[in-house]
């Protein structure tokens, strides 16, 4: 479906905005795109859309490369895209005219929108006068109006009610159920984990982690987490590759043939004892911090 090879893209006074990123979705992935303020996520959003245009590299949809107005993709921005004097149908009507579709047809996919997305029975305010959920929901119509092969959101959730949360959810997961290709940002990422089915980080304009949700969640019990007030003594955190998390959670590194006993007595020898300890499953969250969290300082001789 999406296959982006090799992109690179930067301005004069920052030449490596992207360097190198590659990434593919195939029809029906949902794929949640991660990363800290200024990492990349804009830039490959707009070049996605058209918007940029890459210095080196490739991006196709279908085999076929995206362009600036591409009816194909639909972007569900952040910020509202809608004229607040204007009704909730009167935006949808014009924006329908501005992705080509007229008379019955443009009805047709107004209405269509308005039942998907609840919101006829206040089809006729104004915009302006719209609660921030409502105004979501409007954003999210009018992305919708053209049958998109493949729809961004970014942050869609953010700041809204539980209702309005629950049906934007609700309507991505029958969208991509339908073969619709998601590229879905968002800082929630308890959110992502149990909405997508892939997941990509980028950090400092490189893709750090690209691949199937479930398979980087499993970690066979060959890790274990510890909550620890004490920062481990060096050779013990280089025996199991220590790595810092959040809230003082550090994760360890088993390695072949090392149980859990053998590491809780190494760090008691050590003088440390832990509060709170975590088996099997990683979370997505400490991925994402061990992946974009800035150097820590060196672990105590």
């Amino acid at each position: 479906m999406l296959h982006i090879d090799q992109l690179t893209f930067g301005y004069r006074q920052q030449p490596a905005l992207l360097a190198d990123v590659s990434l593919r979705l195939d029809e029906g992935d949902m794929l949640g795109l991660l990363g800290p303020n200024g990492a990349g996520k804009t830039t490959l959003v707009s070049l996605i859309t058209g918007l940029l245009k890459p210095a080196q590299g490739s991006i196709l949809l279908n085999e076929t490369p995206v362009r600036l107005g591409d009816r194909r993709i639909a972007l569900v921005p952040q910020e509202y895209a809608f004229y607040p004097r204007l009704s909730g149908r009167e935006n949808l009507n014009y924006f329908a005219g501005v992705q080509g579709l007229t008379g019955r047809a443009a009805k047709q996919a107004v209405d269509h929108v308005l039942a998907q997305c609840a919101l006829a029975s206040e089809q006729h305010q104004r915009a302006a006068q719209y609660s921030g959920g409502l105004k979501r929901r409007l954003n999210f119509a009018i992305a919708l109006l053209a049958r998109p092969q493949l729809l961004i959101l970014d942050e869609p959730t953010a700041n809204v009610d539980p209702q309005t949360r629950k049906l934007l959810l609700d309507t991505v997961r029958e969208l991509n159920h339908e073969g619709v290709g998601i590229i879905y940002t968002s800082h929630l990422l308890s959110e992502v984990e149990h909405l997508c089915n892939k997941v990509a980080v980028l950090h400092e304009g490189r893709l750090v982690l690209h691949g199937d949700m479930d398979s980087l969640l499993e970690d066979a019990q060959q890790q274990v987490s510890l909550k620890l007030y004490k920062v481990p003594p060096v050779q013990l955190a280089r025996r199991f590759n220590a790595c810092q998390l959040a809230n003082h959670w550090w994760r360890f590194e088993l390695p072949p043939g090392t149980s859990v006993a053998a590491l809780l007595g190494m760090l008691e020898e050590a003088g440390l004892q832990y509060t709170h300890i975590r088996y099997g499953t990683q979370a997505l969250e400490d991925i994402y911090l061990a992946l974009t969290s800035t150097p820590k300082t060196s672990a105590a001789s």
